[in-house]
């Protein structure tokens, strides 16, 4: 079986790891700061439909993944057993062909639904605003906590033999003398690999250029806030259509100098409310393109909770627990890139929002591919050569 070395430590790496110690090979991960320190433990933790159909036979995957580690996991992540439900709002009739295009895609990615008028939406969820445009319901949403799906997937890994290395930074992937990857550079030198795979987010570009390798991805910053209601206000996940988005209108390509110059990243912040067992709720989201590390707008968790409070009034009462941020990683199409790009070198990045609804998924691709099995699913559509422009 071939030595195996992962970049990264999110929930893509972790699911590597285990996927490929589990079928025998000998993994070493290398994380730069601790499992789960970026979005993979930043998220809402929601499995959701994923609104393209290319991507079902993946998200069904991390799926039943999850539910099979779920009872031997050393460490709990609370999956919901069932959806408990997503409901998908328009407050005026400009947003209700959103709604109605969010619902219609999730239908076609097997997902049941149910058109609602102001009437119904209310009696599902009474604290709402009034005189809502347009509802529907999914039979969508299963919570589960992010950072600990992430930590047990390392932890399964470990009992598998993995290394799961913890503050080593990959500083460069190794080259042969036949430009074949066969490792990674380290502050302690060289660790030899038969193959290499870089999971490792929004910074998994900056390993590849040295190579000529460049992938259209880019950096998105999302914010969360956590709140504690006074009293229950939501049973269900609730989104203002026009957020939850799926094809080209979630992707996102870099900005160019010249529009940075001109002006500063504008957020694009939406409303997505999440109910959790312990009577907080999440409020998100935002994405914002990426230029530094620390937060280029910090008044956006302002900007969330104003929104959410206009859709749900009771909110303005509830504590303020936390706000965090997470960087997520964007292709311009919404799909993630898994694939093989050199000898030895095999690349899983680019899920955007949808690593936990991917992850699992993701990693069966990627041990077929440095095993040399079979896919489990067509890897056509998240193959690089997507982004190549055909010659003349």
């Amino acid at each position: 079986m071939p030595n195996v070395i992962v970049v990264g430590g999110g929930i893509i790496g972790c699911a590597c790891a285990h996927e490929l110690a589990g079928r025998g090979a000998h993994v070493m991960v290398l994380e730069r700061d601790e499992l789960a320190a970026g979005a993979s433990g930043r998220n809402h933790g929601l499995l959701l439909a994923p609104l393209d159909p290319a991507m079902v036979p993946m998200a069904a995957a991390s799926t039943a993944l999850y539910e099979e580690i779920q009872e031997s996991s050393p460490l709990t992540f609370n999956l919901d057993p069932a959806p408990i439900g997503f409901l998908v709002v328009a407050t005026d009739e400009a947003e209700a062909p959103a709604a109605r295009a969010e619902a219609e895609a999730a239908a076609a990615c097997g997902v049941r639904i149910e058109q609602l008028d102001d009437s119904g939406i209310h009696q599902l969820e009474p604290e709402l605003g009034p005189d809502l445009a347009a509802g529907w319901l999914l039979e969508d949403g299963r919570r589960l906590d992010p950072a600990a799906l992430t930590v047990a997937l390392g932890l399964i890994a470990g009992r598998h033999g993995a290394d799961v290395g913890r503050h080593i930074t990959a500083r460069a992937l190794f080259r042969d003398e036949h430009d074949r990857v066969r490792g990674v550079i380290t502050d302690d030198g060289l660790i030899p690999a038969d193959a290499v795979v870089v999971a490792a987010g929004p910074w998994t570009g900056s390993l590849l250029r040295p190579l000529g390798i460049d992938l259209p991805t880019t950096g998105a910053r999302g914010w969360l806030v956590q709140v504690s209601p006074k009293r229950q206000v939501l049973r269900r996940i609730v989104n203002r259509a026009g957020w939850h988005v799926t094809g080209e209108e979630w992707g996102m390509v870099p900005r160019s100098a010249r529009a940075l110059a001109t002006d500063d990243p504008d957020p694009d912040v939406g409303t997505l409310l999440q109910p959790n067992p312990d009577g907080t709720m999440l409020v998100g989201g935002s994405r914002q393109p990426v230029v530094t590390v620390e937060p280029e707008d910090p008044t956006v968790p302002r900007r969330i909770l104003r929104a959410a409070i206009r859709l749900v009034p009771p909110l303005a009462d509830a504590a303020v627990l936390s706000a965090w941020w997470g960087i997520r990683p964007m292709t311009p199409d919404g799909r993630p890139i898994v694939d093989q790009l050199r000898d030895g070198l095999f690349v899983a990045t680019g899920h955007g929002g949808q690593g936990v609804i991917l992850g699992g998924g993701t990693a069966g691709l990627v041990a077929s591919m440095v095993l040399g099995e079979r896919p489990p699913f067509d890897p056509e559509p998240f193959s690089l050569r997507r982004f190549r422009r055909p010659g003349p």
